[in-house]
């Protein structure tokens, strides 16, 4: 009986140290909600006019763990390798950008000026303004949308976490039911329910 108060105990100071790391977490991730961290504004960018593409966009591709999709293209004597990737891809038209956008084509474009030092060097480049004859291809408010809700599940979840955990902590002595279902198994369930229920909202 001691050996399985004592095996609870020690399990109880895991949850607790879970409790606190996801609170802190989810409290960065909500001051940078509040803070308007995930939002980029026009005057955060810098914008590079009469650009000439020198090869069309090319959609890309990285499988595995660390997968992700982009689009890419250079321009005459810039060495940069231009990425709309992340966020901005995420609500880009891929065909109007690749069907529309041609070598020798005129542009501007525009990067975070805390950026401007990868642009015209041998380096990958993020833009988030793409402008061809007035027409505007990428959708700075649908990305600042997009980053902001991912923000917000970030935080809900990991507070959700958190108060989970606490609650198990709590718990003076192991209930009968956790003998049957490991709480981690339950509070999985809960958190993978609370996740499918914020994406629909966000």
């Amino acid at each position: 009986m001691n050996e399985t108060i004592s095996t609870w105990e020690e399990k109880q100071k895991n949850y607790l140290a879970v409790s606190i790391v996801c609170f802190l977490i989810g409290t960065y991730f909500f001051m940078n909600v509040i803070n308007g961290s995930y939002i980029i504004k026009q005057s955060d960018l810098q914008v590079y006019e009469n650009l000439i593409i020198s090869t069309f966009p090319k959609f890309k591709e990285r499988k595995g763990k660390h997968g992700r999709k982009w689009i890419e293209f250079k321009c005459v004597n810039n060495q940069s390798n231009f990425e709309i990737a992340s966020y901005d891809y995420s609500c880009v038209n891929n065909d109007e950008v690749i069907n529309e956008i041609k070598a020798g084509d005129t542009i501007s474009l525009s990067i975070l000026k805390n950026e401007i030092g990868y642009f015209d060097t041998k380096s990958s480049c993020e833009i988030h303004s793409l402008i061809k004859n007035d027409k505007e291809y990428l959708n700075l408010d649908c990305r600042n949308k997009v980053d902001n809700n991912g923000g917000k599940r970030g935080f809900l979840i990991l507070f959700a976490i958190s108060i989970l955990t606490a609650i198990v902590y709590s718990l003076s002595k192991k209930p009968k039911i956790f003998d049957e279902v490991n709480p981690e198994f339950l509070i999985t369930i809960i958190v993978a329910i609370l996740f499918f229920i914020l994406v629909s909202i966000f």
